[in-house]
């Protein structure tokens, strides 16, 4: 099993690209582009009839997430890849924690009943990206108040992700927009 490449990229495509480690060129499926042509990717090989695949990832969290994300029936490689192309992992995992199916759906190949079950299956367990990722949680006072206030990682991210950036408006005011929000997210 390959579990990581360190190489350089000569090659990329829009799903894929070959890293080249030793003289020998891995294609390898990554949910976005590295920027730069030196790499480290943290991988993983999935074996079938018709191949042998390797999906990289930048970060060992991503990596994380996307065998998550693939453990939940009816969610292949490509949907986990698609998943991982359109949010952080942070920001997938506070979509599942909040129970955000319409954000999960946004990603090509992903239905409302895929997202539903992603939520279903994996809310109680991607707590645990959003509590032990230091990068999980921005540095902003809103979501440290959030925190101390009794909010999850995943649950404050959500949250910011539905106010104005820092500097907008008023800290006060983006913690209020952000319990207000999640009070109607919550259905309260």
């Amino acid at each position: 099993m390959i579990g990581s490449l360190r190489g350089r990229v000569t090659a990329r495509a829009a799903d894929h690209v070959v890293l080249e480690v030793g003289g020998v060129g891995y294609r390898v499926f990554v949910p976005r582009q590295p920027m730069d042509d030196a790499v480290l990717l943290h991988t993983h090989q999935v074996t079938r009839e018709d191949g042998m695949f390797l999906y990289g990832f930048a970060t060992r969290e991503e990596l994380a997430l996307f065998e998550m994300l693939i453990a939940v029936s009816g969610v292949g490689p490509k949907s986990a890849l698609a998943l991982l192309a359109t949010a952080t992992p942070a920001e997938l995992a506070a979509a599942i924690a909040s129970g955000d199916a319409a954000m999960l759906a946004r990603a090509p190949g992903v239905g409302k009943k895929t997202a539903e079950r992603l939520i279903v299956d994996l809310r109680s367990r991607v707590s645990a990206i959003g509590a032990g990722a230091p990068a999980a949680l921005p540095e902003d006072e809103v979501g440290a108040a959030l925190v101390a206030l009794g909010f999850s990682a995943a649950e404050a991210v959500a949250a910011l992700r539905r106010v104005p950036p820092p500097g907008a408006v008023s800290t006060e005011e983006r913690l209020a927009l952000a319990l207000r929000s999640s009070a109607r997210a919550a259905g309260v």
